[in-house]
């Protein structure tokens, strides 16, 4: 017992820690603070920015540093309008190319401006010095290559076998950012698969011993540590391979279920925690041809009581959460962001 209110008190402390930051770091978007060590950040993999608001991960990350959200990827503006970054990221992209799906039978839905992980990068480009102060956020890569694997039929064994491929591709794509002159890398692994409300309506199992105390399926989520066990080895292969750069694990998995455990602390409703905001159909208000662009789909009045804003998105105070879980640091991100100290915020 002891043991178990020493756990959630130093969990608590954490979080608090973390509200503390991103309240002491409310400033306007386009201030500078002297010294921050960051001064721009770059995003690569998936740019769906539905949300309540339409913010996204790496804004919310952009905001812990002083900087105003990424823009997105220009070919002709880019390196003009913007010293402090630029979003790569597009929606539904994926690490593998189009002939990996093609082999294993799975059909590739184009979006008009999705772009694949390998083409962000060869866009990307920035000076030595820049790259000097800036991160490099790679959110959840892989996450939709699974997603198009789930949701044709595709069974948890078959996909797991996908998984070496798919970090050999995140390894690959980190090693090219760091040869271009990257020197913080944040990288991310993937959510708790199987308390999405997406996926549990698609995958939907009469079993009650399928699904855990929080609602969530139980072989998804153990999906989903496999990648991020992998994802982790992999990021210590590179740490070895270029000692000289700062490559940071975000525990994306660890901090949504520490979100869950501590939903009344946080404001979110117990009836919430497994329904989209935006959405039709019960029990999960999901349904795969009615997304939030549809005119008549429900949007719920309170989204900052709910998790999930569609059946694969967090809401912003979820997204929010999740980004002071990693700037708070401890247990949440491996290892902490190091930047020399004379570099470091004053907040003035």
């Amino acid at each position: 017992m002891a043991s178990t209110t020493t756990t959630t008190t130093t969990l608590l402390r954490c979080l608090l820690v973390a509200t503390l930051l991103l309240s002491s770091l409310s400033v306007p978007s386009t201030a500078q603070v002297k010294g921050c060590p960051v001064t721009s950040i770059y995003t690569f993999g998936d740019g769906d920015s539905s949300t309540s608001d339409g913010s996204t991960m790496s804004d919310h990350l952009a905001a812990a540093f002083h900087l105003p959200p990424p823009k997105p990827y220009s070919s002709e503006s880019y390196g003009t309008e913007s010293t402090h970054g630029a979003a790569f990221a597009t929606a539904g992209a994926t690490v593998m190319s189009t002939a990996f799906f093609v082999e294993r039978d799975i059909q590739f839905p184009r979006h008009p401006l999705m772009q694949s992980l390998a083409t962000q990068i060869e866009n990307f480009f920035a000076t030595k010095e820049d790259l000097q102060r800036a991160i490099l956020f790679l959110d959840q890569l892989g996450a939709n290559d699974y997603k198009l694997a789930f949701l044709q039929g595709k069974s948890i064994d078959e996909v797991s076998r996908y998984v070496p491929k798919v970090v050999e591709g995140i390894k690959n794509t980190m090693r090219k950012l760091i040869n271009a002159g990257a020197t913080h890398l944040f990288v991310t692994g993937v959510s708790p698969m199987g308390c999405l409300p997406g996926y549990l309506t698609l995958l939907r199992n009469k079993d009650r011993m399928q699904y855990d105390s929080n609602n969530c399926l139980r072989g998804l989520d153990a999906f989903a540590r496999l990648h991020n066990d992998h994802l982790r080895q992999a990021l210590t292969n590179l740490r070895l391979e270029f000692p000289q750069v700062q490559i940071v694990y975000g525990d994306y998995y660890k901090a949504f279920m520490a979100l869950l455990r501590n939903r009344a602390l946080l404001g979110f409703r117990k009836e919430t925690l497994t329904k989209a905001c935006c959405g039709l159909g019960d029990p999960y208000n999901f349904h795969p041809k009615e997304t939030c662009t549809n005119q008549g789909v429900n949007v719920c009045s309170n989204p900052a009581e709910y998790v999930h804003w569609d059946g694969f998105h967090l809401t912003q105070e979820a997204s929010k959460h999740v980004v002071e879980a990693f700037v708070a640091g401890r247990g949440f991100v491996y290892p902490e962001f190091k930047f020399p100290e004379v570099m470091h915020c004053t907040m003035k």
